[in-house]
C-alpha cells in the first residue's frame, strides 16, 4: 500500500511540474531562511552551557534607580565567601583597559582583552588546560595563563611557552600555563589571565580602595543553595561595610542580584559593553523567531492554495477511487504522503542552499555557524522539521480533497466550494500582510540609520580623531603634547579630556547650593577637561564664558541640567564647590539610543600630573590625512612607555554604536525579499491556474468585443483588491511594530505616511507584473483554441 502511495506521488509530481516546481522551490527557500535562522538562535542559546556545574554558577550584578553594573570593589568577594554557607567559591575579574604590549626577548606584540584573576576562576569557569597546573597557575604573583592563539603568538607553542618569562609594563611575568582559546559561545572573551595578587605590586590601591568599582565577581553556590537567600541579605551585609560617605548618600536605591551564567549573554541587564564581554541581542533573536517561522508557512500556503486550486483536476480521481473501495483514511494517508514527499524533496534542496549561503550568512551574522550533520539530534531536527512542513502544507488539501463525495463528481455536478475560495483569498491576503510588514520595517530601519548618521551631535565630528593618551611617560606634560600635535599642518585643533568616544561612565552625585543654604543632590555625568576643550571640539557655548588658561574652582553645565533644575539663571550656581560660570550646548559622546543626560565639565586642576586626562581629540585637515596620522602616532610613541596606539575617527566610534540596529536592517532586507519572492511563486502558480480555468470565459468575452486590457483588468483586479485589503491589514501592524523599535532611540525619526504608500504601491506593482504576465498568455489565446469543444 505505502509502495503504491509513493508510485502515485511521484506521478502526481511529474504530472504537474509547474505547481510541483513552484511548491518544492518555495518550501526549500522557505526551510532554508529557517535552517539558517535556527542555527543562529541556537547558537545565541548554547552560550555558556559548556561550564561544569553551571547551574551553580553566577555572576554579581548590581541596580540603582535603572542602571545596571557588573562591576564591585575588591572586597564584595571575601564578603560573600566568609559569610554565606551556601557559596562554594568566588572569583574577581579585573579588565585590562585597551590593547598592552608583550615582549618576549626581540618579540613585542600588542593584545586585548587581558584580565587579572584570582586563582579561583578556573575552579568556576572551565577552560580547557593544555599545559600547566590550572589549580596553582594564578597563585602567585606575576603569573600568566596564556591562551593558545597568544602562547602561539609569542612562542610557537604551548609547551615551549610553559615557564618562560613575558614582560608586561615592565615587569616579567612567567606563564604557569597555557590554555585552550575561550570557546566563541561563552561570553567571557580574554586572551590572558594575569594574576589577581599582580595588582598589589602595579596598583595596590585598586584592592583596597572600597569606591573602586571595577572588579566583576563570580559565584559558585553549593549543590542545592538558592541564590533568592543570598540577595534577600547581601544589600545590607554590603551597604555596612562601606564607608561613612557611601552610606551618607540617601538617593542609593541598591539592588544586587546573582545572574546565571548562561543567561548572562542574551538577559543580562548591564548596559551591552560595560562588562567587556560576548553579549547578544534578544530582540534580534525573537524577530529571527517570528521571521523564520513566517517565512515557512507562507511557503506552506503557497502549497495550500495551490493543492486547494487543483480541486476540480482531482475531484473524479478521489471519485473513481472512492468508488472502488477507498475509504476516506486512505485517501488521507496519500495526499499526506505527497506532501510529505514535497517536503523531503525541498529540504534536500534547502540543505542545499544552507552549504552555499552559510559563509556569507556568518560574516553578516559575525558567526562561526556549521551543521552538524553527524549529530543525531541534527538528524531527527531534520526529520521533524520535515513531518511539521507536511502537517502544516499538507492537512487542510487532505481533508478538502478526501471530502469530495463520488455521486456528485462522477456524474458532473461538481463545482467549487466558495468557502475554499475565500479561504485561499484569506491566505493570499495573509502573504501579502506578512511581505508588506517587512517592507515597510526595512524601509524605516534604513530611514532611522540615516537620520543617526545625518543628525548633528552637537559638535564637529568632520574629521575628527580620537587618540587614547593612557601609558604616558611619568613627566608628560598635555601642554608639551599639544604643541607637540600641533607641530604639524594637518592638525587645527586640539583637546584634552578625561573621557573618550566609550561613553562618559563617570556619574556622581553632585551637590548643588540652594538658596537658603542647604545642598540638593543630583545624579549627572562629569567630565575634566582643559580650556581648549569646548572650542577645540567646535562645541557651542550657550551662556557665559569658558574656563580660562589658568585653574580656577568653576563649572560648566550642559542644556539639560538646567532643564531638570528648572534653573532661569544658571549662572552663579554652586556645584560641588564650584560656581557655575557657562551653559553649553548639549552634545553627544554616546549613541542615540540614549537621551543627552545632566552633565557638568570640570576644569582640570593639573595639567601636568600623569594621565589626568587621559584622551585627546583632534580636529584634522581633510588633505593627507595619513601623513597626518602618522605624525599623531610619532608623537604618541615619542610620549608613551606601553600599550598600543589605539586612535579612531568620531565616525567609526559611532558607527559601531548601531552595528546591531544595521545588521537588522540588512536582515530586514534579505528576509524581505526572500518573502516577496516565495510569495510571487505562489501568485505565479494561483494566477497561471486562476487564468487557465477562465479561458473560456476569456474566449467567450473576446469573442463579444472585449479588447486584451479589458481581459487583463479582469484577471488582475481580484488580486489588486486583495492587495488592498492586505495594505489596511499590515498598515496599522507595521506602525505598531516600528513604533515599539524606535523607543529604543531618544532621538529618532518620524513615521512618515509616505514610506506605507510607497510600500504598497511597490508590492502592488509587483503583484500586478506578476499575475499580469500569466494573464497577458491567456488573454492572447485565439478563442478558436478554447472554444473548439464547447
Amino acid at each position: 500500500m505505502l509502495k503504491n502511495y509513493i508510485k502515485i506521488s511521484f506521478r502526481n509530481l511529474r504530472r504537474n511540474r509547474l505547481s510541483s516546481v513552484i511548491n518544492i522551490l518555495g518550501l526549500a527557500i522557505g526551510l532554508a531562511c529557517a535552517l539558517l535562522l535556527y542555527l543562529y538562535i541556537q547558537d545565541e542559546y548554547s552560550y555558556d552551557n559548556y561550564h561544569q556545574d553551571q547551574d551553580q554558577i553566577f555572576r554579581l550584578e548590581s541596580s540603582d534607580r535603572g542602571k545596571t553594573s557588573v562591576h564591585f570593589p575588591a572586597f564584595v568577594g571575601s564578603l560573600l565567601q566568609n559569610n554565606y554557607t551556601q557559596v562554594a567559591t568566588t572569583a574577581r575579574l579585573g579588565y585590562f583597559w585597551g590593547a598592552v604590549s608583550l615582549t618576549v626577548g626581540k618579540k613585542t606584540i600588542d593584545e586585548k582583552k587581558l584580565w587579572y584573576a584570582d586563582a579561583s576562576l578556573f575552579d568556576i569557569l572551565h577552560h580547557k588546560p593544555l599545559v600547566g597546573n590550572l589549580k596553582k597557575a594564578l597563585t602567585q604573583p606575576n603569573t600568566i595563563v596564556l591562551t593558545r592563539t597568544l602562547s602561539n603568538k609569542l612562542f610557537g607553542t604551548p609547551k615551549i611557552a610553559l615557564g618562560k618569562a613575558v614582560k608586561l609594563f615592565n615587569e616579567s611575568y612567567q606563564v604557569t600555563a597555557v590554555i585552550e582559546d575561550t570557546p566563541e559561545n561563552g561570553h567571557l572573551e580574554a586572551t590572558a589571565f594575569v594574576s589577581m595578587s599582580s595588582l598589589k605590586k602595579t596598583s595596590p590601591s585598586s584592592l583596597s580602595n572600597k569606591n573602586n568599582y571595577i572588579f566583576p565577581t563570580y559565584v559558585k553556590l553549593k549543590k542545592g543553595a538558592s541564590p533568592k537567600s543570598i540577595e534577600q541579605t547581601l544589600v545590607s551585609l554590603f551597604e555596612s561595610n562601606m564607608d561613612k560617605n557611601y552610606n551618607l548618600n540617601k538617593t542609593i536605591q541598591l539592588q544586587m542580584h546573582l545572574v546565571p551564567v548562561k543567561d548572562i549573554h542574551l538577559f543580562s541587564k548591564a548596559k551591552a559593553g560595560s562588562d567587556y564581554a560576548r553579549r547578544g541581542d534578544l530582540s534580534l533573536v525573537y524577530i529571527f523567531i517570528s521571521i523564520a517561522a513566517l517565512i515557512v508557512l507562507i511557503a506552506c500556503i503557497n502549497y495550500m492554495n495551490l493543492a486547494t486550486a487543483r480541486a476540480t483536476e482531482r475531484a473524479k480521481e478521489v471519485g473513481i477511487r472512492k468508488v472502488v473501495g477507498s475509504h476516506r483514511s486512505h485517501l488521507i494517508q496519500q495526499f499526506f504522503i505527497e506532501s510529505f514527499l514535497m517536503a523531503s524533496l525541498a529540504m534536500l534542496i534547502c540543505l542545499s542552499l544552507v552549504e552555499i549561503f552559510l559563509p556569507a550568512f556568518n560574516q553578516l551574522a559575525k558567526k562561526s555557524l556549521a551543521i552538524a550533520y553527524y549529530n543525531p539530534i541534527t538528524l531527527g531536527s531534520f526529520a521533524v522539521g520535515i513531518i511539521i512542513v507536511s502537517l502544516l502544507s499538507g492537512v487542510y488539501p487532505a481533508l478538502v480533497l478526501s471530502a469530495f463525495k463520488p455521486y456528485l463528481v462522477l456524474k458532473g455536478k461538481f463545482s467549487r466550494s466558495r468557502q475554499g475560495h475565500s479561504l485561499r483569498k484569506a491566505l493570499v491576503v495573509f502573504q501579502f500582510s506578512i511581505s508588506l510588514v517587512m517592507i515597510i520595517c526595512t524601509a524605516l530601519v534604513y530611514r532611522q540609520m540615516q537620520y543617526v548618521r545625518q543628525k548633528s551631535l552637537g559638535f564637529d565630528k568632520e574629521q575628527m580623531y580620537v587618540v587614547s593618551l593612557w601609558g604616558l611617560k611619568e613627566g608628560v606634560q598635555h601642554k608639551t603634547l599639544r604643541s607637540e600635535f600641533l607641530n604639524h599642518t594637518g592638525v587645527q585643533r586640539v583637546a584634552f579630556t578625561s573621557e573618550g568616544m566609550q561613553g562618559m561612565n563617570s556619574v556622581m552625585n553632585l551637590m548643588i547650593e540652594q538658596p537658603d543654604g542647604s545642598k540638593k543632590e543630583v545624579k549627572a555625568l562629569n567630565s575634566r577637561i582643559t580650556s581648549n576643550f569646548i572650542p577645540g571640539m567646535g562645541i557651542r557655548l550657550l551662556k557665559g564664558r569658558n574656563f580660562g588658561e589658568t585653574y580656577e574652582k568653576s563649572a560648566i553645565v550642559n542644556e539639560t541640567l538646567v532643564k531638570v533644575q528648572g534653573w532661569k539663571e544658571p549662572l552663579g550656581k554652586v556645584i560641588n564647590g564650584k560656581r557655575v560660570i557657562g551653559v553649553v550646548q548639549d552634545f553627544h559622546n554616546e549613541s542615540l539610543h540614549k537621551a543627552v543626560p545632566p552633565m557638568v565639565l570640570f576644569q582640570n586642576e593639573d595639567n601636568n600630573s600623569k594621565n589626568a586626562l587621559p584622551y585627546v581629540f583632534l580636529k584634522l585637515q581633510p588633505k593627507n590625512m595619513q601623513r597626518t596620522i602618522a605624525h599623531i602616532k610619532s608623537v604618541w610613541a615619542r610620549n608613551s612607555s606601553w600599550g598600543k596606539f589605539d586612535g579612531l575617527f568620531i565616525d567609526q566610534y559611532f558607527a559601531k554604536y548601531y552595528r546591531a540596529d544595521q545588521r537588522q536592517g540588512k536582515v530586514f532586507l534579505i528576509f524581505s525579499l526572500l518573502t516577496i519572492f516565495i510569495a510571487c511563486l505562489g501568485l505565479f502558480g494561483l494566477a497561471t491556474f486562476n487564468a487557465w480555468q477562465r479561458s473560456k470565459e476569456v474566449g467567450i468575452r473576446k469573442v463579444l468585443g472585449a479588447s486584451i486590457p479589458q481581459i487583463l483588468k479582469l484577471l488582475s483586479s481580484g488580486f489588486a483588491r486583495l492587495m488592498l485589503i492586505a495594505s489596511v491589514i499590515a498598515f496599522p501592524l507595521a506602525y505598531f511594530l516600528m513604533r515599539q523599535w524606535l523607543q529604543n532611540f531618544a532621538y529618532k525619526t518620524g513615521i512618515h505616511w509616505s514610506i506605507f504608500v510607497a510600500a504598497a504601491v511597490a508590492l502592488l506593482l509587483i503583484t500586478l507584473l506578476v499575475v499580469g504576465l500569466q494573464s497577458m498568455r491567456v488573454a492572447r489565446i485565439n478563442p478558436v483554441q478554447v472554444l473548439k469543444d464547447e
